[in-house]
């Protein structure tokens, strides 16, 4: 198994598709984190707790 993994990262082609793959994935996971300009998070959380229990929650 370990092998296996070992030899993706010996191909220089999968090892760049690999990389670029989890480098998206860590942008995307930081960036959700980031809060939205314009985005009144009062107002999303209790529209969120309004609609609890709804067809949308």
């Amino acid at each position: 198994m370990f092998e296996k993994l070992a030899n993706i990262f010996r191909i220089p082609d999968l090892r760049r598709r690999i990389l670029f793959t989890l480098g998206l994935l860590a942008v995307y996971r930081l960036g959700g984190h980031i809060p939205t300009p314009g985005v009144n998070a009062d107002r999303l959380q209790q529209f969120f707790e309004q609609n609890r229990g709804s067809f949308l929650g």
